[in-house]
C-alpha cells in the first residue's frame, strides 16, 4: 500500500479524537507533517540517501507520496499530534503531547 501525507494526517486524527476534522484543520496537519520531514532530515539525513531529488522542502501536498519507509508514517504522524495537542488550548493534556513527542524521537514505546 502506498502511503501518502494525507494518510499522515489520517493517523495523526486518531489519538486527536477528531475524525470529524473540526478540532484541528487538514492544512494545520499537513504543515506539521511538513516540518515534521524537515526534523527527519535533521535527525535521521541517512534516511534520504539516495533519495536527493525527493529531499523534503516543507511544501508536500495531502496527495504526494511519502518518501519514507512504511514505519515512518506513524512517527510523523506522532509529531503531527504532538504539535497539535501544544496548540490546542481546549483540550490540552501537556503530559499527552510530551508523549507524542517522545514517541517521534525513539524515546518511548507506543
Amino acid at each position: 500500500m502506498a502511503f501518502t501525507f494525507q494518510s499522515v494526517v489520517d493517523l495523526a486524527r486518531i489519538p486527536l479524537n477528531d475524525e470529524d476534522k473540526v478540532r484541528v484543520y487538514d492544512a494545520t496537519l499537513l504543515a506539521f507533517a511538513n516540518h515534521g520531514m524537515m526534523a527527519l532530515v535533521k535527525r535521521r539525513p541517512d534516511l534520504f540517501v539516495g533519495q536527493y531529488a525527493n529531499l523534503p522542502t516543507g511544501q508536500n501536498v495531502l496527495t504526494d507520496a511519502f518518501p519514507l519507509a512504511a514505519g515512518y508514517v506513524q512517527t510523523l504522524a506522532d509529531y503531527c499530534t504532538f504539535r497539535a495537542e501544544s496548540i490546542d488550548d481546549e483540550f490540552i493534556n501537556s503530559g499527552r503531547a510530551a508523549l507524542f513527542m517522545q514517541l517521534f524521537n525513539g524515546e518511548a514505546q507506543p
